[in-house]
């Protein structure tokens, strides 16, 4: 039996997510994206405008869905519609940009990750600007 290890990332206007898409449509914390393979599985994170994907003809509103990684998402009303591929390719290729900095950034900055997004935060922070949560002290 061969397992397969399940990715999973956030997408947001929030600089705190792990990857960041700029519109006014798209929220702090819009999607959730996990997926392995070719199996992907996507969550709205209660965002205002929504998330839909491209289902028989039209885009429907989705709370969480598991689709094909060439299925045609959009993200909010406005922003133009993207398949999932580009996106999980996208924040591959940021994570590989972000993967040379973040351990040094650790060590000097003092950084930490969010137990609910696992975004990279300050220490000194008390809550997680990608997902809202919040820290005790």
């Amino acid at each position: 039996m061969i397992t397969l290890e399940t990715f999973q990332f956030t997408v947001g206007s929030s600089s705190g997510c792990d990857l960041l898409v700029d519109h006014p449509s798209v929220s702090r914390a819009h999607l959730k994206i996990y997926y392995t393979g070719d199996s992907v599985l996507i969550e709205d994170l209660k965002s205002e405008e929504g998330t839909f994907v491209f289902h028989q003809g039209e885009y429907k509103r989705i709370r969480s869905a598991k689709i094909k990684i060439d299925t045609v998402v959009r993200l909010g009303s406005t922003l133009k519609p993207i398949e999932v591929r580009e996106l999980i390719n996208n924040y591959n290729l940021t994570k590989e940009k972000n993967k040379k900095d973040i351990s040094k950034r650790v060590r000097e900055e003092g950084l930490k990750r969010c137990f609910d997004c696992g975004s990279v935060i300050s220490k000194t922070k008390v809550h997680c600007d990608c997902c809202g949560a919040i820290f005790e002290e």
